[in-house]
């Protein structure tokens, strides 16, 4: 029978989940030779399935938030490297679509998939309903971590205009 918890034991459980977190990306980034920035586009890339929009290097600057000459350059890098390929775009031979070269059983994919499966076989433990209580509550949690951040640069940036 589980014991009951407080929002100490939450907040400790999920201060636990970063720290795995930040251990497990630091390994990944090590191990393969890449930034967060390359790591992040090859997780996306590898999370996409047959149905979705082809993934544009204009998508990506979006995501990644930086311009579209450094998304050009992170491009280039990961397919000098192997690790992706450019394609035209169906219907538009003037753009280009970027996706993942990695090999399914690659040690690569398993180091850049090792938190998706994680999530995955936790999640697997739970019903239906717990498992949408979970999401719900770290949906919550990312909402108000956001809301925060931005009312903390806001203020910052107030006081700085003084």
């Amino acid at each position: 029978m589980r014991r009951t918890a407080t929002a100490d034991d939450v907040v400790k459980a999920l201060g636990d989940l970063t720290d795995s977190s930040a251990i497990s990306e630091r390994a990944a980034l090590q191990s393969l030779g890449i930034g967060p920035n390359d790591a992040k586009v090859l997780r996306f890339l590898l999370e996409r399935s047959e149905d979705d929009d082809p993934v544009t290097p204009r998508l990506l600057t979006d995501m990644l938030g930086i311009s579209s000459a450094a998304t050009t350059t992170l491009i280039d890098r990961l397919a000098e490297a192997g690790w992706v390929e450019r394609e035209p775009y169906p219907g538009d031979r003037r753009s280009i679509v970027v996706r993942a070269t990695i090999d399914p059983e690659s040690p690569a994919r398993r180091i850049l998939s090792v938190r998706r499966a994680s999530v995955a076989e936790a999640a697997s433990k739970l019903d239906a309903a717990e498992r949408r209580v979970v999401a719900d509550f770290l949906d919550d949690i990312a909402r108000v971590e956001k809301h925060h951040v931005e009312s903390i640069a806001e203020a910052d940036s107030a006081s700085r205009s003084r």
